[in-house]
């Protein structure tokens, strides 16, 4: 009997190149994995979708829950549901408590007697009055920032020095922190015509292009989580057209709101702008918003200004945001209200 024993032949290593294919391969094979997974955990109705408003309102206005404090700060007092409160319009959902003066993020938050992060407002227009009614979401209310460190604070200080002997410039700041392009027109058209402003500004945010983002955390410490990004990436993995066909379905898209909003200020008479939040992706989020090639809405240009500004005083991209949190920090709110001003002098002249 042969007893001898067969040794095997050890493989040749395998190059390089392909260990690291290998290695890529399974990282993204792990990541498309997860966020699968993750698609389907967000759509849970603790996610950022719910089984109907009624939920969606009880989870965002919940009297009942505990406050919690933002563990961020000790000095971040307030949850974000202390700022809010239920709106029976489903276009709108929730809207900012009025007569608010609680510290949140850092900042001091008052609100007016309208639900409004502005001063105390007539509702009749005061004579030689010029008004800009401002809708958008945090970045427009002013998340971090004191009240008069906000854009729409120095869009209005500016204005003002600026404006003719006896004009006066209010800015109405209606951004809400969470908002979606179709809840900023609804409430301008619920509460803001009736101020009779002369223009109406829009902050354009990039998640706008989503399902309102707002949802997931305001059980939590009042932050912002935008559940909603990985829900994206899964669906586009999957298919790429389907979250945009069920934003369109349910007439979110932002398009549709901003063309609304054309026609109801060509029908009173009030001027339509839109500033786009600076980004590296301002080309395409531009493309994607078709309704501005029909030229009824001013587009008022923000990222070259910022970038000019930026490099002529030596600014890092570090201090146009808070410390804390990716929201602008007071300089750059300072920086946009000096960009903002020229496109509505003339008119105040």
């Amino acid at each position: 009997m042969n007893t001898a024993v067969h040794e095997r032949t050890p493989s040749p290593p395998l190059p390089l190149k392909v260990k690291l294919g290998l290695a890529v391969f399974g990282i993204l094979f792990a990541l498309v994995v997860s966020v699968i997974a993750l698609q389907f955990i967000s759509l849970s109705p603790k996610g950022t979708e719910f089984a109907s408003l009624a939920d969606l309102r009880k989870a965002m206005t919940d009297e009942d829950a505990p406050a919690e404090k933002n563990p961020e700060s000790e000095n971040s007092k307030a949850s974000l549901r202390a700022l809010v409160r239920s709106n029976s319009d489903d276009k709108i959902i929730y809207t900012l408590k009025p007569n608010l003066d609680i510290t949140f993020m850092r900042a001091n938050v008052k609100t007016n007697s309208c639900g409004m992060r502005s001063p105390e407002r007539p509702i009749a227009k005061p004579k030689d009055t010029y008004r800009i009614a401002l809708i958008g979401d945090s970045f427009a209310f002013g998340w971090g920032v004191e009240q008069n460190e906000s854009f729409a604070h120095v869009l209005e200080d500016t204005l003002n020095r600026l404006a003719p002997k006896g004009r006066k410039v209010e800015v109405l700041n209606f951004g809400v922190p969470g908002y979606s392009t179709f809840q900023e027109v609804a409430l301008f058209e619920e509460i803001g015509l009736d101020f009779d402003p002369d223009a109406v500004l829009v902050y354009f945010v990039q998640n706008d292009f989503g399902l309102p983002f707002f949802i997931r955390d305001i059980n939590g410490n009042g932050g912002i989580l935008s559940s909603l990004k990985f829900v994206e990436l899964g669906k586009k993995l999957l298919n790429p057209d389907e979250m945009n066909h069920k934003i369109w379905q349910m007439g979110l898209d932002p398009n549709r709101a901003l063309s609304r909003l054309a026609t109801v200020a060509s029908e009173r008479g009030i001027k339509p702008f839109i500033a786009i939040n600076p980004s590296r992706s301002l080309k395409k989020d531009q493309s994607r918003l078709y309704v501005l090639k029909e030229r009824k809405i001013t587009i008022i240009p923000l990222q070259d200004p910022l970038k000019e500004y930026q490099t002529r005083h030596e600014i890092t991209n570090e201090q146009l945001v808070l410390s804390f949190d990716p929201h602008p920090s007071p300089l750059r709110h300072k920086i946009l209200g000096s960009i903002l001003s020229p496109y509505f002098m003339q008119d105040i002249q």
